[in-house]
């Protein structure tokens, strides 16, 4: 069964923002869906890994701003590459309104925002699928709404290709979104240009000394697996059926071996 068929699905991408006891929260997500038109009921599903989640789940609103062709790395970076668990989000954010419901309104790099309150929720185990009554919207910009399938091929950045470094030096692999450090060693301070992570999300791939590496395994033989939404890798022979990305929160059919 090849599971890439999922791919040929057409996705919408979404920031779904949150607000509980004052603290502001989003995530990046392609699983907002029309269910019913009369009365308008949406469908959104998040992973429970996410924090976005844990704030639906005790406010019962979220608002989605739809992500348009307009819109730059920057914007996936601050909602999908970090957990709102550990930083504000919204922190020196402006690009943003308040909406009707409290939640968050992202303005560039959008096209509408639909806002709605949770009727009712479906425990789909790794996942919880929220249906809500749709309670404002709005019409931002005319821009295209940016498909997952041109967020991979026009806004995510493309990592440097793997080879043997310039004179026998080590190469570091972000294990986020696959940009690579050339250097003996990664600087205590260095900070990913692509993703911004530290220098603990770094990985060594490996220089001209060093053995060749089968595509799609480790040093070790190990077999490594690439999330295709933000780039996260894991490495195992057999990815778990019911894994969630750590960092998107998507699930184990998003990923490919690599």
């Amino acid at each position: 069964m090849d599971k890439k068929a999922m791919y040929k699905i057409s996705y919408g991408l979404f920031v779904v923002t949150t607000c509980n006891e004052g603290k502001d929260n989003g995530c990046i997500t392609n699983t907002l869906a029309q269910v019913t038109s009369s009365p308008n009921k949406v469908s959104l599903t998040v992973a429970k890994s996410n924090y976005t989640h844990d704030m639906i789940m005790a406010t019962g609103r979220f608002t989605a701003s739809v992500i348009s062709t307009d819109a730059d790395f920057e914007l996936f970076r601050r909602f999908g590459f970090q957990s709102g668990r550990d930083v504000d989000k919204f922190a020196d954010f402006t690009d943003c309104k308040r909406g009707d419901n409290g939640c968050m309104i992202v303005t560039k790099g959008t096209n509408a925002y639909i806002s709605a309150s949770v009727w009712h929720s479906i425990d789909l185990g790794t996942h919880t699928m929220f249906i809500g009554n749709v309670e404002d919207m709005e019409v931002l910009s005319d821009a295209p709404s940016a498909t997952y399938e041109y967020y991979q091929s026009n806004i995510k950045p493309k990592p440097e290709a793997v080879g043997t470094a310039p004179d026998g030096q080590t190469v570091w692999r972000c294990a986020i979104c696959g940009y690579e450090y050339v250097g003996e060693e990664v600087p205590d301070d260095f900070v990913c240009p692509i993703c911004k992570h530290g220098k603990a999300d770094f990985e060594k791939v490996g220089g001209d000394k060093e053995e060749v590496v089968p595509v799609g395994k480790t040093e070790d033989g190990k077999t490594v697996w690439r999330c295709t939404v933000c780039g996260y890798e894991y490495v195992g022979d057999e990815l778990p059926a019911d894994y969630v990305c750590p960092i998107c929160g998507v699930g184990a059919d998003m990923f490919e071996k690599k």
